[in-house]
């Protein structure tokens, strides 16, 4: 057998099993309630005013790598508004939040760590850590008695470190970081937390640990996306100021690759300072998030809603949550039907996200559309 036969062997597998994914681009007239773009950012008027204006003396790309020619003044500016934002010594943007998870766990680990990461975690984090010559150890979902049975069992020379979704993004729940905090410090652990799905969600906007009424400190690292609510593209890691002048050393996916586009960088500054400045649009979008679970709810339709903009119909088969998809594509509503890898065997979903440029009209029409494809289903 050739390569290509193998391959397409390998595909034909994949759509039997009803897990074949394509590419979509959505039509005019569609209301999307699969992006992440939850505070309606990616097409800000403003920022897209202000980027014309100032198109004739931005670069359009950086040219290098950081370390080299890449490095620009927009890029500082921004590092310093997300240190602001996030009340930490110093921040380290970069080019996506895969590329910052991969990169962080892998520089600051070593052979004698041991990795603690929560099971449903992000796969940017899982790979990660395949990456890194820590022992890993994998706790219950948000199980936080099951985390504290596995840091007493295992010893190590080396340091701890608890990695955990903010938010997780399959299911929109939140990590229960107060009682996190309490063992991390009973354990003498380092939290890292992935907060690309918290960060102008929770704590006023800030993320997770504001959330819960805390603040920074050296053993605590955050992470998050420019490309959700700030709705734009990178991704940030801020924490101590020795933590980010050895990430520049030594974080192989900040060395080896070429610097964000100072565009991409000027449309992220601008949107963060709108996403501070217009906290009703986090206001809005939580009370929407309320209103489609309560409204399902109504029509016996049961909805996971922890308090975020997430919520997902775990509807079990692949085939079912692809056929709810389409169903929904035809009344011109677009809901994403989530399937294995990125969810358990077994759990495949509809998951819904709401944003600021949705209305009570939208979730009311895709609540009524929702309850006639599900009575109609027949398997």
């Amino acid at each position: 057998m050739n390569f290509n036969k193998f391959l397409k062997k390998k595909l034909e597998d994949i759509r039997k099993s009803n897990l074949y994914r394509t590419r979509l681009i959505l039509p005019d007239g569609i209301t999307d309630f699969s992006s992440n773009d939850y505070l309606a950012l990616k097409d800000n008027p403003e920022t897209k005013k202000q980027l014309c204006l100032n198109i004739k003396k931005i670069s359009l790309g950086s040219g290098a790598s950081p370390l080299i020619s890449g490095y620009t003044d927009i890029q500082k500016q921004l590092e310093e508004e997300l240190s602001q934002f996030k009340e930490s010594e110093k921040c380290l943007v970069v080019g996506s939040g895969y590329l910052a998870n991969t990169g962080l766990i892998q520089a600051i680990t070593s052979p004698e760590d041991i990795i603690f990461s929560d099971q449903l975690n992000h796969a940017s984090i899982i790979d990660g850590i395949r990456l890194s010559r820590a022992k890993k150890v994998i706790y219950r979902h948000n199980d936080l008695n099951d985390l504290e049975n596995k840091l007493k069992k295992e010893h190590t020379t080396g340091f701890r470190f608890i990695i955990t979704d903010g938010v997780f993004s399959m299911e929109g729940d939140i990590v229960s970081f107060d009682k996190l905090k309490t063992i991390a410090d009973r354990y003498r652990a380092v939290i890292i937390i992935d907060d690309a799905h918290a960060t102008g969600i929770l704590g006023e906007g800030k993320g997770t640990i504001f959330h819960f009424g805390f603040k920074p400190d050296e053993n605590i690292i955050q992470i998050g996306t420019l490309s959700k609510a700030v709705g734009s593209y990178g991704a940030f890691i801020c924490g101590s100021r020795v933590l980010i002048d050895y990430l520049i050393n030594r974080m192989r996916t900040q060395i080896f690759s070429t610097a964000l586009s100072p565009v991409q960088n000027f449309i992220s500054l601008l949107n963060l300072k709108t996403l501070q400045r217009e906290p009703f649009r986090r206001t809005k979008v939580l009370k929407l998030s309320e209103y489609l679970y309560k409204q399902a709810k109504k029509e016996k339709i049961y909805l996971n809603f922890y308090g975020t903009p997430i919520l997902t119909l775990i509807v079990g088969e692949e085939k079912k949550a692809l056929y709810i998809r389409d169903q929904l594509l035809k009344k011109k509503l677009f809901v994403q039907a989530i399937r294995p890898p990125t969810v358990p065997e077994g759990k495949s979903r509809l998951r819904i996200t709401i944003s600021y440029k949705h209305s009570e009209n939208d979730i009311n029409l895709l609540v009524k559309s929702l309850k006639e494809i599900l009575e109609n289903y027949h398997g």
